[in-house]
C-alpha cells in the first residue's frame, strides 16, 4: 500500500536518505501529471504528509525530514567534476558529441551545467564545493539497459550444457526446463532470498557502469506471485544503487495450471492483474511467439495494458516474425525487443511509428545461436535503436551491458557513437526513463567517470569493467562489496 505526500517541486523524485550509519536510500517517484509522490512499499519505512515537509519515519526508530528548502532546485552547487578529457552527450537533435576539456556542476541529485571549461569558469563557483577530478578520462552519463529479468531464484547450468550438447530450447522447454525450470525454483524461494539475488545481479551491473534498468516479473506466473516480483523490484530500485523501472511479464509463458484453459491466464492477466499493477509497474510485457503467446493474446493484453495507463513493450521476432512488431508500433509502445527475425513491412511500420525503439539482445542471439540483428536496418530507417543484456537465467546469462554494446558494434553494425547512443540517451526512452542517459543541465546526475581517455575504449576493450567513480543522484556508489 502507498502512503502518499504532497510537495511543490518540479523533480520527477526525491532521494531519500537515513540517518543511520548505513545511509540507506531510498526514492519516491512523483506521479506524472500530478504534484504527488509516492513510496514504495519498503518494509521499514513510511511516508507522512505533515504539511510542507516530507518526514520518513524507520520502524527502529531513526527520521528523515526534508523540507521545502531542501527540494529548491535553486542554490549553491554542492559538487564538481573537473578535468573531463571527453565528456559524452547528445545535442537537442540528438547528434553525438565528445566535449573536450569539460566540466560537470551538480546541485544535490541534478546536473546544472555541462560544457567546456572554458564556458563555465571555475570562479563562478562558490569556495569549499567538493570536487571530482577526472583526471583527463571520459565521463558519460550512466548507462541504462532497457531489458533485464534481474528477479529470480536458481540457475539453468544444466541446460546450457544440455544444449550445447545438441538440445533446442523448445525441446528443453517441452522437458519442463526453461523458463518453467526457473519458475518452479522462484515460487519456492522467499522475497528476501530474490531481493538478495536481485541485488547481487544489480551490483554486478554497477560495476560496469549501468545506473538503471528497466526490470521485468514474470518467473512466479501466480498472480499474487507476479505482484510479489513486482513489488521487490520496487524494493530494489528504492535500496539499490540501480534504479529499475518495473514491467509486468505475467505474459511470459502460459503457467503449466492454466495448460489446459490457457484463456483464462490471458483473462487473469487483462481483467486483473493489469489493473492492480497500476502504480506497481510502468509498463506491460509480452512474449509473443510459437510457444508463448500469440499475436492475438498479445494484442488483447497490450490493448489492456494501453487501457489502464501503462506502457507496452514486447519481446517479438526472436524465433518467428509473427507480426507483434507491427502491432506494438501501433500501439505506440515503448519499444520491440530482440528483432532476429523482422519482416521489412515490420520495419517500415516502426519507421511510420517513429516512437517506439528497437531493443536488441545480442547476448541471447549468441547464447541461442540465432542469427545476429542487424542495427543498420533499422538506424537506416530512422528507428531508433538501443541495446540490452536480456540478463536472464536462461538465454544471455550476464550483467555485463558494455559486452552487449561490443557485440552490437562488431557484429550488429552500429558505430562506436551508435553505440554509446544505444547505451544511454535511446535505451532510457526504452526503459520507460526519460531524462536519463545523457548529462545535460536538469538530468539526474547518474554519471559514470571511466578508466580511459577516449570514448571509443569501451566497446573496443570488452569483457571487463572500467568504471573508476560511478555516481547515482550526486552521491559516489560504493561497488566493493556484494
Amino acid at each position: 500500500m502507498f502512503h502518499e505526500c504532497q510537495v511543490n517541486s518540479d523533480r520527477d523524485r526525491l532521494r531519500l536518505r537515513s540517518d543511520g550509519a548505513g545511509a540507506t536510500g531510498h526514492t519516491a517517484w512523483r506521479l506524472h501529471g500530478t504534484g504527488r509522490f509516492v513510496a514504495p512499499p519498503i518494509a521499514g519505512a513510511r511516508l507522512l504528509p505533515p504539511g510542507d515537509r516530507v518526514e520518513v519515519r524507520f520502524d527502529d526508530g531513526r527520521e528523515v525530514v526534508l523540507s521545502e528548502a531542501d527540494l529548491d532546485p535553486q542554490g549553491p552547487p554542492t559538487l564538481v567534476i573537473r578535468n573531463i578529457g571527453q565528456l559524452v552527450r547528445f545535442d537537442a537533435a540528438g547528434r553525438f558529441e565528445a566535449v573536450p576539456d569539460a566540466v560537470v556542476v551538480i546541485r544535490r541529485d541534478r546536473i546544472v551545467a555541462a560544457g567546456r571549461r572554458e564556458e563555465l569558469p571555475e570562479a563562478d563557483l562558490p569556495p569549499g564545493v567538493q570536487a571530482i577530478d577526472a583526471g583527463g578520462a571520459v565521463v558519460t552519463a550512466g548507462l541504462v539497459d532497457p531489458h533485464t529479468h534481474p528477479v529470480f531464484a536458481g540457475d539453468r547450468a544444466r541446460e546450457f550444457a544440455l544444449r550445447k550438447a545438441g538440445a533446442t530450447y523448445a525441446e528443453i522447454q517441452a522437458a519442463g526446463g526453461g523458463i518453467l525450470s526457473t519458475m518452479r525454483a522462484t515460487r519456492a524461494a522467499g522475497a528476501d532470498e530474490l531481493f538478495a539475488g536481485g541485488a547481487g545481479r544489480l551490483l554486478r551491473m554497477a560495476r560496469f557502469g549501468v545506473t538503471s534498468v528497466e526490470g521485468k516479473s514474470g518467473y512466479d506466473l501466480t498472480g499474487e506471485g507476479e505482484l510479489g516480483l513486482l513489488r521487490v523490484l520496487w524494493r530494489l530500485s528504492a535500496r539499490c544503487a540501480v534504479e529499475v523501472s518495473p514491467t509486468l511479464l505475467a505474459a511470459h509463458i502460459v503457467p503449466p495450471e492454466f495448460a489446459a484453459d490457457r484463456d483464462a491466464w490471458v483473462r487473469l492477466i487483462v481483467e486483473d492483474l493489469i489493473p492492480r499493477a497500476r502504480g506497481l509497474a510502468v509498463a506491460v510485457d509480452v512474449f509473443c511467439e510459437d510457444n508463448a503467446f500469440s499475436l492475438a493474446e498479445t494484442v488483447r493484453i497490450l490493448e489492456a495494458a494501453r487501457a489502464t495507463g501503462l506502457q507496452a513493450r514486447v519481446h517479438a521476432g526472436q524465433f518467428h516474425s509473427l507480426g507483434a512488431v507491427a502491432e506494438a508500433a501501433r500501439l505506440g509502445a515503448l519499444s520491440v525487443d530482440h528483432l532476429e527475425e523482422v519482416t521489412d513491412a515490420e520495419l517500415d511500420a516502426l519507421a511510420a511509428a517513429g516512437d517506439t525503439v528497437a531493443v536488441l539482445l545480442p547476448g541471447a542471439a549468441l547464447t541461442l545461436g540465432l542469427p545476429m540483428p542487424s542495427g543498420r536496418r533499422f538506424l537506416d530507417r530512422g528507428v531508433p535503436v538501443a541495446v540490452g543484456t536480456d540478463c536472464n537465467p536462461g538465454t544471455s546469462m550476464t550483467e555485463n551491458l558494455p559486452l552487449a554494446g561490443t557485440l552490437a558494434c562488431l557484429q550488429a553494425g552500429l558505430t562506436v557513437e551508435e553505440t554509446w547512443d544505444a547505451l544511454t540517451r535511446t535505451a532510457a526512452r526504452a526503459a520507460g526513463l526519460p531524462g536519463r542517459g545523457n548529462p545535460v543541465p536538469g538530468a539526474p546526475a547518474d554519471l559514470v567517470i571511466w578508466d580511459f581517455s577516449h570514448y571509443g575504449h569501451l566497446p573496443y576493450h570488452f569483457g571487463v569493467p572500467h568504471v573508476r567513480t560511478l555516481l547515482r543522484g550526486g552521491l559516489e556508489v560504493q561497488l566493493e562489496s556484494e
